[in-house]
């Protein structure tokens, strides 16, 4: 008797079985298992892009090609360790191996949970350690540097907002008119909508910085837009400004000033500053959207200047010396 099939989805009604009648899942069925689970959660786009290149991509393919991984039952802990070793002799980042080893500990636990027949020492696998290097942070200097290059009002704009808010490049690009949230005379914050993880969370603006932003959009934002940061099409419509747009604005203003700009560097800089200027831990983790304060501890340095100041402080005003 054929599959009884779900009417809505046109698919299975239930989960495929194993192959062969055993415990050992092919991989690729079990990719796709999983991938479906993903998107039932509600894991970002991007998140979900990663995963699939990592257990569908062509090095992994390779390699399970060069060792005969047809199931997931074939990656053993000690082909795991091969593969990472591998990835590593090929040159590759080791934040990008770590992305490996990360992505196919979680597949192969969720493979575990099911029951799709998976070594049992896989998740004792240690990740490669990763080199402990302080996130970079422009100077004061460098800042007025940037913001002087950055002539347009829109982009002069779009710096500020990632200078003094920490907001990610796609959440910047989300923003709406009616996400600025004036509270009188207890401020004004902006609402970011299903950021990364798919969390609202809200981010004070500076007094300063919101009568800017006011500023740019009573003069500078073409009337009609509902997104804060525009650009016309070829026929003359308004559509938010994308991605690649406001990279390509950052490397402009990089090749003018000479400083490397990068969208990331700008939220380093604001959680640095903001740690600097005793902003606890746990606000800072609000507002940056952090799951957990062990993400938020990677931005929590001081510049040299600050790291001084700390110690003479401390010291009651003398510099310790030998």
């Amino acid at each position: 008797m054929p599959q009884a099939r779900n009417k809505l989805a046109g698919r299975p009604s239930r989960t495929p079985a194993p192959r062969g009648g055993d415990d050992a899942w092919d991989w690729e069925r079990a990719a796709a298992v999983f991938l479906r689970d993903c998107r039932r959660r509600g894991h970002t786009p991007s998140t979900q892009s990663i995963y699939q290149a990592v257990l569908l991509g062509p090095r992994t393919q390779e390699y399970r090609r060069d060792q005969e991984v047809e199931n997931v039952s074939d990656l053993t802990a000690d082909r795991l360790r091969q593969f990472e070793v591998e990835l590593q002799e090929a040159e590759l980042a080791p934040s990008t191996v770590h992305q490996y080893h990360r992505v196919l500990k979680t597949f192969l636990g969720f493979c575990a949970r099911e029951g799709m027949g998976v070594d049992e020492r896989v998740r004792d696998v240690a990740a490669p350690r990763l080199p402990e290097r302080e996130p970079g942070a422009y100077s004061p200097q460098e800042e007025t540097r940037l913001l002087a290059a950055a002539r347009d009002p829109r982009d002069r704009m779009i710096v500020e907002l990632l200078l003094t808010t920490g907001l990610r490049l796609s959440e910047l690009i989300a923003l709406d008119v009616e996400d600025i949230v004036d509270l009188g005379r207890q401020g004004a914050y902006l609402r970011v909508r299903q950021g990364k993880g798919r969390k609202d969370r809200n981010i004070p603006l500076d007094d300063g910085v919101y009568r800017q932003l006011q500023t740019y959009l009573r003069r500078h934002r073409p009337a009609g837009a509902g997104a804060i940061f525009t650009a016309r099409r070829a026929a003359g419509a308004l559509r938010p400004l994308s991605n690649e747009a406001i990279k390509s604005m950052l490397r402009r203003l990089g090749d003018e000033t000479g400083i490397h700009c990068h969208a990331h560097k700008f939220r380093h800089t604001f959680a640095s500053r903001a740690i600097a200027d005793g902003i606890d831990p746990l606000t800072l983790q609000r507002v940056l959207g952090h799951t957990t304060l062990q993400m938020v501890s990677r931005y929590v340095h001081y510049s040299a200047a600050d790291l001084m100041r700390a110690w003479r402080r401390a010291e009651g005003g003398q510099t310790p010396r030998r």
